[in-house]
């Protein structure tokens, strides 16, 4: 089964890793790309390269939306996110795995799409302690941290219930523990030596 998967999505709660993770990826395995999304938002530093064409309009989106062109629009956080059904398409048709990092409700949509040819990755938070000394070294206030925690084990309690089979890890340690158990769920197969 492994070997007819075409793109591997990378889901969880803000701050999980996915971004590391992934860029991680790219950086080792020049056979992996990233799937362009557009988006209304501007860059940011922690975009990856070929992850977003920035500052789309919201007339581009409109008149693209009209034609039937996405495969999912989304709007989050007052920005609009789109990824083109010619991208997820030619993801599909090439040789290279492609990656993409995406919400649940994206994922449900891509598998539908392309039965078979997705790997599902849900990037788990540490443990509470951990992930509460993670919070508190970045300057987030208490009751900031107490939310943020409490989103997260909703994240996670819904990602358990979906009917989606997400492989799951947990990013509890270095960049490099997360890679490798990347690589024991089967990744080996698609990107070769991890």
């Amino acid at each position: 089964m492994l070997k007819k998967i075409q793109i591997v999505t990378f889901t969880g709660p803000s701050g999980a890793g996915k971004t590391t993770i992934v860029g991680e990826l790219l950086k080792n395995h020049s056979e992996c790309k990233m799937i362009l999304s557009l988006t209304s938002r501007g860059p940011r530093n922690s975009d990856l390269s070929g992850e977003y064409r920035c500052k789309v309009t919201n007339e581009e989106f409109l008149r693209r939306e009209r034609e039937g062109e996405f495969m999912w629009l989304v709007s989050f956080h007052g920005n609009i996110y789109g990824t083109l059904l010619t991208d997820i398409n030619a993801a599909l048709n090439s040789n290279r795995v492609s990656l993409m990092q995406i919400t649940p409700d994206s994922v449900k949509s891509l598998r539908a799409y392309a039965p078979g040819k997705i790997l599902s990755i849900f990037i788990l938070l540490p443990d509470e302690e951990e992930l509460r000394r993670r919070l508190e070294k970045r300057g987030e206030l208490p009751k900031e941290i107490d939310r943020r925690i409490a989103d997260c084990r909703e994240w996670e309690k819904e990602a358990r219930e979906s009917r989606i089979p997400y492989k799951f890890i947990r990013n509890d340690g270095t960049v490099t523990e997360a890679i490798d158990k990347v690589g024991r769920i089967g990744l080996k197969l698609l990107f070769g030596r991890l």
